[in-house]
């Protein structure tokens, strides 16, 4: 007598394996985690640029701070970086209690950097807040950082 066909044990080890090989698939892939680093990756390249484009107008104006910043850049004061022209109050991020604003509008008028860029995450419900913030402490070194990142990881530029 010939059996065609698959036993039942036969079936529940091949229907185990494949969802052992589909679970370790998104386990592996993980959407969110990739989405969450490339929301970092992008967020090291917006302060990394504004702290470029910082570094070379003050390279180019014999270290001249802009008018408009002078109120952040004294010792220990972080400030929000806002967009051109806010007026909103809504800047505060955990990396700063601050009010304090910032418009690093010469930057982008001299064509130092195309835009100040925004935060791909929290800046699209903050109308003003670019989601970044600029600090100097009191021996003069900049800090340049995001408000939020993906796993808690400190985002921040310091020169």
């Amino acid at each position: 007598m010939s059996r065609k066909g698959f036993t039942l044990l036969e079936l529940i080890i091949v229907v185990a394996i494949i969802g052992l090989l589909a679970a370790a698939t998104f386990v592996a892939v993980n959407p969110a985690k990739r989405q969450g680093n490339a929301q970092n990756a992008t967020r090291w390249t917006d302060i990394t640029a504004i702290a470029d484009a910082w570094s070379a107008y003050l390279g180019d104006h014999n270290s001249e701070l802009p008018t408009s910043s002078v109120p952040c850049l004294t010792g220990n004061t972080t400030c929000m970086i806002a967009n051109y022209g806010g007026t909103d109050t809504d800047y505060a991020c955990t990396a700063s209690t601050t009010n304090n604003i910032i418009w690093l509008d010469p930057l982008v008028n001299e064509g130092y950097i195309g835009k100040i860029p925004n935060d791909p995450k929290s800046a699209s419900a903050i109308t003003t807040s670019t989601g970044y913030y600029f600090a100097y402490d009191s021996v003069g070194k900049l800090t340049v950082g995001a408000c939020d990142s993906y796993n808690s990881q400190a985002i921040k530029v310091v020169r």
